[in-house]
Order: C-alpha cells, then sequence, then structure tokens
C-alpha cells in the first residue's frame, strides 16, 4: 500500500472514531444541556489518556518515533477540538 493510501485509512480511522465518540455522547445525554457540557469537559480531560494509548498502539509499527509522534499529535488535536466542539453544542443549543 502507498504512503498516500496509509495515510488516508488512518484519517478515516480517526474521523470513524471521533464520530462513533460524538454519537455515543448524543445518544447518552439527549437533550439536556447540562449533561452534554459535562460530556464535553470529561472528553477534554481524557484527552492525555487517548493521547497516551495513541502512542502505544502505533509505536510497535514505527521503529523511529517520528511518526508515532505526528500520529500522537494529530489525533490528540482532532479529539481536543471535538471535547471543545461539544462544550461549545452545549452552551449554544436550547
Amino acid at each position: 500500500m502507498s504512503d498516500w493510501g496509509v495515510l488516508f485509512l488512518l484519517f478515516m480511522i480517526i474521523m470513524t472514531v471521533l464520530a462513533l465518540t460524538d454519537f455515543m455522547i448524543m445518544k447518552v445525554t439527549g437533550q439536556d444541556k447540562k449533561k452534554r457540557i459535562w460530556a464535553g469537559v470529561i472528553c477534554l480531560l481524557l484527552t492525555p489518556v487517548v493521547f497516551i494509548l495513541t502512542g502505544l498502539s502505533v509505536s510497535p509499527f514505527d521503529p523511529s518515533g517520528f511518526g508515532t509522534g505526528m500520529v500522537m499529535m494529530i489525533y490528540g488535536t482532532f479529539f481536543a477540538l471535538n471535547a471543545i466542539g461539544i462544550i461549545v453544542v452545549g452552551l449554544f443549543s436550547e
């Protein structure tokens, strides 16, 4: 598989996991504004755990470590931005 194919596959996996996270949060919180804000805060607090787990799961495939660090930063950033988005939706929804 080419490098672009691997990058696309990784991007699709990350977006699928984020979409499933959003779906679970919206399903659990329902229409409750407070629960949605708290769910976003909990996701924001779980970002370092996601960062570490990403590094532990990707590092066996990258012996040099630079690619692992980049994947950790990208996924950690997306997860944090997703959590901030959940908080914003909770604040401004009716």
